[in-house]
């Protein structure tokens, strides 16, 4: 019963974190000097019109009304239309949304499955060649920039070396794929289509390299510096008196408690890496929602900038609250 107050406790704190994100996002949007009536209706709309369309979107009211229409249409699913596109903001990021979080959960898996092997056994060869390259790499991801690293990627791999496709989508041109969820990999394998999955996939390594290097370099460093930490426990010298095996010592139990920190870590990567999505996608002209953006910022188009931040804000929320229930199945001393 305990855990579950515990869950209920997180889940009504969120939403006021929530309720406080959308009041700064409100406000932001009320601030900026610039009038969105003109780029629905133009500079030179008849004023019987403008006054037609200001009622209509609520603009003489006052402000705490105005927030109030706002969060029912959010919660009706109203995200506002898109002047620039001239379609609702919610269709465009129905299409926009699942390349973007599958660009950001593939480049997070792969930095998990690289950095966790890497930092531990770096822990475990301490000051040998296996460690000093560990720490190098690791130096090279937290140094290197991800638009840096993949302009570099994109000269070496697709214009010297012609081995990956150029950096222009998801997929080739002639590619079909019946969209089941967006995802593009479960969608081919969805469809058992392995030569269309293995396009994907190509196209895909190059942005999620790009992506995931940098806070692979983070991650590794905080595993190994953890792992280093809890094999000099007391609990680890009396196992090594005891003359438990070494790889019990060091895979059983040392890193079932060097593990909590990366943790929490992991949903702060998986946080930065929708900021960093949206700059490589722009150098892989993926067509994401941090392209998108970007190029609504650019148009001066402000739904689906409000839309993106509400977005992006309540996907670190969940992932911060999902850490938060990991840790309570994890550690037992937060579950008593």
């Amino acid at each position: 019963m305990k855990v579950w107050f515990y869950i209920l406790r997180r889940m009504v704190s969120l939403v006021f974190v929530m309720g406080g994100v959308l009041i700064i996002i409100f406000v932001m949007g009320h601030v900026i000097p610039a009038n969105p009536l003109h780029f629905f209706i133009g500079q030179e709309s008849d004023e019987a019109y403008v006054a037609q369309v200001r009622a209509e979107l609520h603009l003489d009211d006052p402000i705490w009304k105005q927030f109030g229409f706002y969060v029912s249409d959010l919660l009706h699913g109203d995200l506002g239309m898109s002047w620039s596109t001239r379609n609702p903001v919610a269709a465009d990021l129905a299409i926009r949304l699942p390349a973007t979080f599958e660009l950001i959960t593939v480049s997070l898996i792969v930095c998990v499955l690289l950095a966790f092997p890497l930092g531990v056994v770096a822990a475990v060869k301490r000051d040998t060649w296996i460690d000093h390259s560990a720490r190098v790499t690791s130096l090279l991801g937290v140094a290197l920039p991800s638009f840096w690293l993949g302009l570099l990627l994109i000269y070496v791999f697709f214009y010297r070396l012609r081995i990956l496709p150029p950096p222009m989508g998801r997929m080739s041109i002639g590619t079909n794929i019946r969209q089941v969820t967006g995802f593009y990999l479960i969608d081919t394998l969805l469809a058992g289509d392995l030569d269309a999955f293995g396009n994907v996939v190509r196209f895909m390594v190059l942005p999620v390299t790009a992506l995931s290097f940098a806070k692979m370099g983070q991650l590794t460093r905080l595993v190994r510096s953890t792992m280093i930490e809890t094999l000099g426990s007391t609990y680890i010298e009396a196992a090594r008196a005891q003359g438990l095996r070494k790889w019990l010592i060091h895979y059983r139990l040392a890193l079932k408690n060097a593990v909590l920190p990366p943790i929490t870590q992991i949903g702060l990567i998986w946080g930065n890496l929708i900021g960093g999505a949206v700059i490589v996608e722009i150098v892989f002209a993926w067509p994401g929602a941090g392209s998108w953006a970007v190029d609504a910022a650019l148009a001066g188009d402000y739904a689906p900038i409000q839309a993106f931040a509400i977005i992006m804000a309540a996907a670190r929320v969940i992932i911060f609250l999902i850490t938060d229930i990991l840790y309570l199945f994890i550690d037992p001393r937060i579950r008593y």
